[in-house]
């Protein structure tokens, strides 16, 4: 029996310490998914909160630049009061007339009207004040159109605000385009 007891020991024995080493394996490949997986998803949990930190600030740029925007266009309308009488709808001023025929804006105006007319248009301004504000907006924007060369450098030989005599011409572009569409009537 005692011979028995050897074989079958001497053959469990083995079994058992095989069992034990894959057990003990798993549980150590566990432990190390799980030290792992942690470390993880402390760097996903750190990324969220940066990235909720991120939109935050963000959100207080888009604000202080739309502040910016708004103080730029309310600056810019104080600027130009002395091209703009304020009634309803502006009109041109002495001073902004003389701007806009000395500098000789209302001759390429006359020869370039149905180009720029489009471009407005690409806006699509619905209302009387909206084909008004585009105009100032547009003309802002056209500083490097080629046709209004001259007026630069009109602007520079008399010391006058080029893009302030394009703002005067806004005035012009505004009456000519609600010729064009007497759709427009509020």
């Amino acid at each position: 029996m005692d011979t028995n007891s050897i074989n079958y020991a001497s053959i469990i024995s083995p079994i058992l310490s095989f069992i034990f080493s894959i057990i003990l394996g798993g549980l150590s490949g566990v432990l190390v998914f799980w030290v792992r997986f942690a470390k993880y998803q402390q760097k996903v949990d750190r990324l969220e909160i940066e990235n909720e930190k991120s939109h935050t600030i963000m959100n207080e740029f888009r604000t202080d630049i739309a502040t910016l925007k708004e103080f730029k266009v309310q600056a810019q309308k104080f600027i130009d009061k002395n091209i703009y009488k304020s009634s309803s709808p502006l009109s041109l001023t002495e001073f902004g007339q003389e701007l806009i025929t000395k500098s000789g804006f209302q001759q390429i105006f006359d020869k370039e009207k149905d180009n720029i007319a489009t471009l407005l248009a690409q806006k699509h301004p619905s209302t009387k004040y909206d084909v008004q504000e585009m105009a100032r907006e547009l003309m802002d924007n056209l500083k490097e159109y080629p046709a209004f060369s001259p007026i630069k450098s009109y602007a520079y030989n008399t010391g006058n605000d080029f893009g302030q005599i394009l703002r005067a011409g806004a005035i012009i572009l505004r009456d000519y385009y609600l010729s064009l569409h007497p759709e427009i009537s509020n």
